[in-house]
């Protein structure tokens, strides 16, 4: 099952959440190292870390952030691993952000369309203005009161607007310019690099920066088909080569590409080739 955040936060104690307007800071504490764990950022963040470090995985290396940084993520997918270094926890601060204070703040800034690929996250070594801002949202978390959540909206925007006139101003421009990036390369490349991921289509579409109706139009204008039909036999196709190649189970399969629900996926994968993912096992074995 892949987590989504800040949602699975609501499960974990450990965490102080409020709202600020229609977006959420939360505080995040952990007192042990549980190694790597993917999960899905579904709002655009800004992530102060508090104590210890934290380590993004990518294919091409690993970004890291220490005590003291400010960590710019797009929403999406990501491999993680939080350590403690001090001996005593990790703990980071989110500012996960509404798209409609985003959309509203870069146009009012005037921050142009996107002229590169999006990259990788910011990391950005906070200075001494914008920890007094993130200390002033420790504070209203730990001593909320009537206003807490206009406050913090405004506190957002705060860090936003020292983000824009620091060093750090063009990465934050250039990160800022692609969230959301609707043309037609773009959609592709997210279509193409969460293929595999169990979103479902209201979460492409955010991923894409578009309603989902307008989502269910460029999608067929790009590929010819709706998308739900034309990511469920990708991704079924991808399930049978698996089927035939590997030696993992038809759960772990399902789960491999995309499909949450096994039961979904075996009445998909029998509608797609007329057998169940296990007779396909089974005459692979057989042929073997």
């Amino acid at each position: 099952m892949l987590l989504r955040y800040p949602k699975a936060f609501e499960h974990i104690p450990a965490v102080r959440q409020q709202h600020a307007g229609k977006s959420l800071v939360a505080w995040f504490r952990q007192s042990n190292e549980p190694g790597e764990e993917q999960g899905f950022l579904t709002e655009n963040s800004l992530v102060f870390i508090l104590r210890g470090t934290k380590h993004m995985h990518f294919p091409e290396g690993d970004i890291i952030a220490h005590a003291g940084d400010l960590v710019l993520l797009k929403r999406g997918v990501y491999l993680m691993t939080d350590f403690i270094t001090d001996g005593t926890d990790y703990q980071s601060l989110l500012l996960c952000i509404d798209d409609t204070l985003l959309r509203s703040f870069i146009s009012e800034d005037g921050i142009s369309a996107p002229t590169t690929q999006a990259g990788s996250p910011v990391v950005i070594s906070c200075k001494n203005n914008l920890l007094q801002v993130r200390n002033s949202i420790l504070d209203y978390l730990e001593h909320p009161n009537t206003h807490t959540t206009r406050l913090l909206e405004l506190k957002i925007q705060e860090v936003l607007l020292l983000l824009l006139c620091g060093e750090h101003q063009q990465s934050v421009r250039a990160f800022l310019s692609h969230l959301f990036d609707n043309s037609a390369e773009n959609i592709s490349l997210i279509i193409r690099n969460n293929l595999f991921q169990p979103f479902t289509l209201e979460e492409y579409a955010k991923m894409c920066g578009l309603s989902l109706s307008s989502f269910k139009r460029e999608f067929a204008r790009l590929y010819d088909a709706p998308p739900k039909k034309w990511i469920n036999e990708e991704r079924l196709k991808h399930a049978r080569e698996l089927l035939l190649h590997s030696r993992n189970n038809v759960n772990e399969i399902a789960y491999e590409c995309g499909f949450e629900n096994v039961s979904y996926f075996i009445k998909q994968y029998r509608q797609l080739y007329g057998t169940t993912p296990k007779n396909a096992q089974r005459a692979k074995n057989a042929i073997f």
